[in-house]
């Protein structure tokens, strides 16, 4: 088929076969296929007319990434038709809010958005409001503390980029965001296709109409199938101004605090050398890795109630091996985590995970390394893992001792002298081997285990 006449989907198998085709396309071919189907011809024309409605955008933090499609964009015409949208957190580097003006300067064209969060007022009529939008990190911090991006990382998130880029989207109309994510990154990335569709998490996907743009919007990953390498190349070779923190090493950029030098040992494949670009990312906290898992865990039931009413095989999960370790039930988690407090000083270490999660099949390597190392060296400490793709976290006792916002979730559980006690704590710490193996198997001390439910170990 010609480029131009494929539509999108309406269906899971059209989406499959659809990105197998642009799977194979250069990023400036997948930018083109998508512009024309927003503004290509006279229904193209119908969408963009209207005051202020954006079809089609371009959602970028600046990255290398974003910089070669904004390139491409720019090149071929499409800039003019596609207006940009970065997040401001207000927690960025000064050199990132330096380089608005120079991509400004850059593209002369460039229709540029800057979302920031909102700032609320209370009404007696309508209770809590928007009012216009925070300009500072002082206001932010002093709204919702300077802390928050540790103590609740998930609602900073939805405070500085979730919710702002959403009121833009839905303001404006959009059907369809470009983004700069790349396979080659590892975590949840590593398996994303070209194009998919980003559900809203409140509804319920209905498998007649999978793509309801009335539940969710397309998002297009131009560059899923390039490197970092490749993406430089485009950089370089035509001299592309970039963020001047890339020439102090970092390899990927985001908030202050969250951003950090990339580990080259959270690498444990030579394939994977790609994953060490985002490992300076979020760099104390194992659980923020972009998972998306609700939106994953959707589809993928979509597609096994498809293949069940097209008589197909369900072939299952993937199978990721985790070096003998023990598989948890609902039925037999609780009793497997009371079982421990009969044996004082033993440690069971459990790993919260999907088999559909990215970030999981990213971990599995590290996880598996761990288990193996665990069962030769360490008869005190035992490691298992439960599967929440269709099960909540089993309560103990009655209790909520585990909370997981995100997979994979690591979680030692460590059993003093007092008969029946154990007290979970959560791993907060790096991706790399190392690290994860020196909690796993760090002494415990008397004055931590004797700490109250209020502390960290609930």
């Amino acid at each position: 088929r010609a480029l131009f006449e494929i539509p999108l989907p309406s269906s899971v198998d059209e989406l499959d076969e659809l990105n197998e085709e642009l799977s194979a396309l250069e990023p400036d071919l997948i930018l083109r296929w998508a512009h024309n189907l927003f503004f290509g011809g006279s229904g193209g024309d119908a969408r963009r007319s209207g005051g202020g409605m954006h079809p089609l955008v371009q959602v970028t933090s600046f990255g290398s990434t974003g910089l070669a499609i904004l390139h491409i964009l720019s090149g071929s015409g499409m800039l003019e038709d596609v207006p940009v949208v970065t997040m401001d957190t207000l927690h960025l580097f000064p050199e990132s809010y330096e380089f608005y003006d120079t991509v400004r300067e850059r593209y002369p064209s460039l229709d540029l958005a800057i979302t920031r969060p909102s700032r609320y007022i209370y009404s007696s009529v309508d209770g809590v409001v928007p009012s216009g939008t925070m300009r500072t990190r002082e206001e932010f911090d002093g709204h919702h503390g300077a802390d928050l991006w540790k103590t609740n990382m998930t609602k900073f998130t939805q405070l500085t980029k979730v919710d702002p880029l959403n009121g833009y989207l839905a303001e404006h109309r959009t059907e369809m965001w470009i983004t700069g994510r790349r396979r080659s990154t590892g975590d949840e990335r590593s398996d994303m296709e070209v194009l998919e569709f980003e559900y809203n998490v409140q509804d319920e996907v209905d498998a007649d109409e999978p793509f309801d743009p009335g539940k969710g919007r397309w998002k297009l990953n131009p560059m899923a199938w390039k490197t970092s390498k490749e993406v430089w190349n485009i950089i370089r070779s035509n001299r592309l101004p970039y963020n001047p923190l890339y020439d102090k090493g970092y390899t990927s950029i985001g908030d202050t605090m969250t951003t950090g030098l990339p580990d080259a040992t959270s690498v444990v494949d030579a394939t994977a050398v790609d994953a060490i670009e985002r490992s300076g990312r979020f760099f104390g906290d194992l659980n923020k890795t972009e998972c998306g898992l609700h939106s994953h865990l959707k589809r993928v039931k979509l597609k096994k109630e498809q293949a069940l009413a097209n008589g197909e095989e369900d072939l299952g999960p993937p199978m990721l091996d985790c070096g003998g370790c023990a598989d948890l039930t609902a039925e037999d988690f609780e009793s497997s985590v009371l079982e421990g407090a009969a044996d004082a000083g033993s440690v069971l270490i459990i790993e919260f995970y999907s088999p559909w999660c990215g970030g999981c099949q990213a971990f599995a390597p590290t996880f598996r390394r761990l288990v193996e190392h665990l069962a030769s060296e360490r008869a005190n400490v035992r490691a298992v893992r439960f599967d929440v793709t269709e099960s909540d976290v089993p309560t103990v006792g009655g209790e909520e001792k585990f909370l997981v916002t995100g997979t994979p979730t690591l979680y030692r559980v460590e059993y003093p002298i007092e008969p029946g006690k154990f007290y979970p704590v959560k791993y907060n710490g790096s991706h790399d081997y190392s690290s994860i193996l020196e909690w796993a198997t760090a002494r415990s001390s008397r004055r931590r285990l004797e700490r109250s439910d209020s502390d960290e170990y609930n």
